[in-house]
């Protein structure tokens, strides 16, 4: 499983959950983590040993799942 994060505009860690797929931990962001679609929300992934950013929230009212959900 991948540890999967949430960082507010002000880099501050909103939360943190692990996921067995990218799929699942996107829906979260989207629905859970940042359901508001807030301008600068980062979704970043650990891998290698550091965080980097799966997904970044440019704003709107997306609060959609991805395609791929169940």
């Amino acid at each position: 499983m991948a540890q999967y994060r949430v960082v507010d505009s002000s880099e501050n860690v909103v939360e943190e959950k692990e996921f067995d797929d990218a799929t699942s931990a996107y829906d979260w962001f989207k629905t859970v983590a940042a359901p508001d679609d807030s301008l600068g929300t980062v979704m970043q992934v650990h891998d290698d040993g550091e965080w980097k950013n799966f997904e970044v929230s440019d704003g709107g009212t997306n609060a959609s799942p991805s395609a791929d959900a169940d």
